[in-house]
C-alpha cells in the first residue's frame, strides 16, 4: 500500500474512520503505524488534513489501540497466552517479551511502541502482569506522544523521498538509537552504584 492509498482511504472515510482504522487496524491490518502516521504528517503539511485534529485523532485511536490490548491482557490474558501459545512463533515472542518485562518493568513499557512486532503485544502483557493501569496509562501514553510527535514531524517537515528512506530503515535507526539508549541507562547506573560505594 502506497502513500496515496492511505490519504484516499482517509478522505473517504473522514476522521472518524482514521480513529477506527488505527483502533482496530492495529489487530488485523498489517501496516506499520511508522508508515501511517509519517504519511498524515506529510499530507497535513499539504493542508490536505487540518494538522492539530488529525494529530489528535492518530494519537487517540493508538491511545485506543493499546489501551484494548491492556484490558485484554488484564481479563482475558490467561486464556490468551494459552491459545497463543500453540503457536511457536507467537510462542517465543510471549517468552522473550515477559523475560524483557521482568527484567526491565516500565522501562520496556516507555520504549516498546518504538520497537515495531512489540506495540501490542507488550501492552497485551503488561495487563497480564497485573500492572496497575495508572502505572501503564501515565509511562506508556507520554511515550506515545512523544513516539507520534516524531514521526508526525519527519513527515510534516521532511518530504515524501525522506519518508520513503526512513520507512524502509525504521528499523535500524530505531535499534541503534535504543540500544544506545539503554547503554547510556546502564552506565548511568553504574556510576551512580560507584559514587554510592565511595561515598560510604
Amino acid at each position: 500500500m502506497d502513500l496515496s492509498e492511505i490519504v484516499s482511504i482517509i478522505q473517504e472515510n473522514g476522521y472518524i474512520g482514521l480513529y477506527l482504522w488505527l483502533w482496530v487496524g492495529a489487530f488485523i491490518i498489517p501496516i506499520p503505524n511508522e508508515v501511517i502516521v509519517s504519511t498524515i504528517g506529510f499530507f497535513a503539511s499539504e493542508d490536505v488534513f487540518v494538522p492539530w485534529r488529525i494529530f489528535l485523532v492518530t494519537y487517540a485511536g493508538i491511545l485506543t489501540a493499546v489501551t484494548t490490548s491492556y484490558i485484554f491482557g488484564r481479563f482475558a490474558g490467561h486464556a490468551m497466552v494459552v491459545l497463543l501459545n500453540k503457536q511457536n512463533k507467537m510462542r517465543k515472542k510471549i517468552d522473550r517479551g515477559l523475560s524483557l518485562i521482568e527484567k526491565y518493568n516500565t522501562f520496556a513499557l516507555a520504549f516498546c511502541y518504538f520497537v515495531p512486532g512489540f506495540r501490542i503485544l507488550f501492552p497485551f502483557l503488561f495487563g497480564f502482569s497485573k500492572l496497575s493501569f495508572l502505572k501503564f496509562a501515565t509511562t506508556l501514553y507520554t511515550a506515545i506522544f512523544v513516539w507520534v510527535s516524531i514521526i508526525f514531524s519527519v513527515g510534516y517537515f521532511a518530504g515524501e523521498e525522506f519518508i520513503d528512506g526512513f520507512i524502509k530503515y525504521y528499523d535500524i535507526v530505531i535499534g541503534i538509537a535504543v540500544a544506545a539508549l539503554v547503554v547510556f541507562v546502564l552506565v548511568k547506573i553504574k556510576k551512580t552504584r560507584k559514587l554510592r560505594k565511595l561515598s560510604h
